[in-house]
C-alpha cells in the first residue's frame, strides 16, 4: 500500500478479518453494531483490516476498540482512515497501520456495510483470510491461496539477499555481487 503508514514501531502477521464502514449521517445507536460484533469473533491469527469510506479525516478506531483487539490477542490492525488514542494504542502495545491519526470519530458519521467481505484497503484488494505482513517498511498483502508460492519466492530471495551482504563488503561492488546472484 501506498499511503499507510505505522503509527509508532509495529511488526505483525495474520488473517485478515474486514470490515467497511459507509459514510451516512445517522442518528442509530446501533449503526456500527457489526463491526462491533466483528471485533468480538477475532482471535490471536487476526488482524482487523478496516475500510472508511472517504475516511483519512476520520477516525476508524481508537483506543476503546484496540483495548478490545488487544485482550482478543489480535496480531494487529490496518485502517484505511484515520486512528485516534495513539498515545493509548503505543501504551497497551497495539500496532496499528493508518493513514494518519485524526481525532474525530466515525459514531454519528458512518454505518457499518459489511464485515468478512472483499475490501479495497489504500487501493489493494484483499479478502477475508488473506495473509496481513507489516513492518516498519510497511504493509504487504498475500492472498491465501497463493502463500505457498509467495513464501517459495519470499524465502529464495531472503536467502540470496542475506548471502549477498558479505559478498558485497568483500568486494566493495554491488555491480558485481548483482552480477553473482543474478538479482538485485
Amino acid at each position: 500500500s501506498h499511503h499507510m503508514r505505522p503509527l509508532f514501531p509495529s511488526r505483525f502477521a495474520g488473517y485478515a478479518l474486514t470490515v467497511k464502514l459507509r459514510k451516512q449521517e445517522n442518528k442509530d445507536s446501533h449503526a456500527l453494531q457489526g463491526m462491533i460484533d466483528a471485533i468480538d469473533t477475532g482471535n490471536e491469527n487476526s488482524v482487523y483490516v478496516m475500510v472508511v469510506e472517504d475516511g483519512a479525516d476520520i477516525a476508524g478506531m481508537g483506543g476503546l476498540m484496540g483495548t478490545a483487539m488487544a485482550a482478543r490477542n489480535f496480531s494487529g490492525a490496518v485502517i484505511d482512515g484515520g486512528v485516534r488514542d495513539t498515545a493509548y494504542l503505543q501504551k497497551i502495545g497495539f500496532p496499528v497501520f493508518a493513514l494518519g491519526t485524526v481525532p474525530s470519530t466515525s459514531v454519528g458519521h458512518y454505518v457499518f456495510d459489511g464485515s468478512n467481505v472483499p475490501v479495497v484497503c489504500d487501493g489493494v484488494p484483499i479478502k477475508p483470510g488473506d495473509i496481513i505482513v507489516a513492518d516498519d517498511d510497511g504493509v504487504a498483502v498475500v492472498p491465501i491461496d497463493r502463500a505457498r508460492e509467495v513464501l517459495k519466492v519470499a524465502q529464495e530471495m531472503d536467502f540470496k539477499e542475506h548471502s549477498m551482504y558479505a559478498v558485497i563488503e568483500k568486494l566493495k561492488s554491488l555491480g558485481e555481487a548483482i552480477r553473482q546472484f543474478g538479482r538485485l
